[in-house]
């Protein structure tokens, strides 16, 4: 006698397909993923953003002036 789980499961086996290696879904695996598209961020609290959106300001800064002394 089977389950309702088990005919859920081979009706879901039936579905996918066929040639198409199954993915991974360990942990590993999606730090892998995340590290490939590092774009989107997808973390961090309020504060974390105000930091990098200043860090990003400044090398903007970088870009235009060059190294050296803040201007005010």
């Amino acid at each position: 006698m089977t389950t309702k789980a088990d005919d859920i499961l081979k009706r879901f086996d039936d579905l996918q397909v066929d040639g198409e290696p199954e993915k991974e879904h360990t942990l590993q695996e999606n730090a892998k993923a995340r590290a490939l598209h590092p774009d989107h961020i997808n973390a961090g609290t309020a504060f974390d953003w105000e930091d990098i959106d200043a860090y990003a300001k400044e090398l903007e800064r970088l870009d235009r002036e060059g190294p050296g002394l803040k201007k005010p």
